[in-house]
């Protein structure tokens, strides 16, 4: 398959071109291997759920779309060895060193960043969850946003972005418009808390990234860091106060 172009390294997200921003909106595995089918949770019945890494006003919650069946083994998320993700956080700055899966349960106090995951249940490959269990992990999903309120939920995954703009509601918006069809990076939405005094941020955005899977490969490790980096770069604008989000389509709040 014919590589997507990386992504420029001196590109700042003010100056992301369109093309740039709608690279690829799936991320699926390479077609070459062939993909399982639909496993029952009595299949994987013998591996252990893994507990989401949260706090409140977190700089970044990643979202997983489920637990590989390496990371319920180890108990620890992204614990696949071919896995991109903990090179791509220290390449992009999130931490200060390589991490290794092990020490996921660190992130929130010493980098201000969370992980959790659309489906709880483990299983070797995506393709094994139904369609209607990702879908039914939405509510839950939005609700830890409400709860924990970070500033970006993250969507390590294009298909869980996917799912999660096809489940959600919205509130009223004067333009009356829906938001486009998925893109790479930052969304066109929002979710917007009540005021409370307890919690600094008073709004979450929403952005989607590739898979970090080895698996993977319309994206290489390369460009999966450089879109690590713009996701970082947006969170300091987020924190600088430098980013407009007045014109973003609000989600309904969950119903509790």
């Amino acid at each position: 398959m014919r590589r997507k172009r990386a992504l420029s390294s001196d590109e700042g997200m003010a100056n992301d071109s369109k093309d740039d921003m709608k690279l690829l909106v799936s991320d699926s595995p390479s077609p070459t291997k062939r993909k399982r089918g639909y496993a029952t949770p009595e299949t994987y019945a013998h591996l252990d759920d893994l507990p989401d890494i949260l706090a409140n006003d977190l700089d970044v919650l990643f979202c997983g779309i489920n637990p590989g069946q390496r990371s319920a083994e180890i108990g620890h998320h992204f614990g696949h060895p071919t896995n991109h993700f903990w090179s791509c956080l220290y390449e992009s700055g999130f931490t200060t060193e390589r991490l290794p899966p092990t020490e996921d349960h660190t992130l929130p106090e010493r980098f201000s960043l969370g992980l959790t995951n659309l489906v709880d249940r483990p299983t070797a490959e995506q393709n094994e969850l139904s369609a209607n269990e990702q879908v039914a992990g939405v509510p839950a999903l939005l609700a830890k946003v409400a709860r924990y309120r970070p500033r970006v939920l993250c969507f390590v995954g294009l298909d869980i972005a996917r799912t999660f703009q096809k489940k959600i509601t919205f509130a009223f918006n004067p333009e009356g418009k829906k938001p486009a069809k998925l893109e790479l990076g930052l969304q066109s939405y929002k979710l917007v808390h009540a005021n409370s005094g307890t919690n600094t941020v008073h709004e979450t955005l929403f952005y989607a990234m590739p898979s970090t899977s080895g698996r993977v490969t319309q994206f290489q490790q390369p460009d999966k860091v450089k879109i690590f980096m713009r996701l970082r770069q947006l969170v300091g604008q987020l924190k600088c106060s430098q980013l407009d989000t007045e014109n973003m389509h609000v989600i309904a709040p969950p119903a509790i």
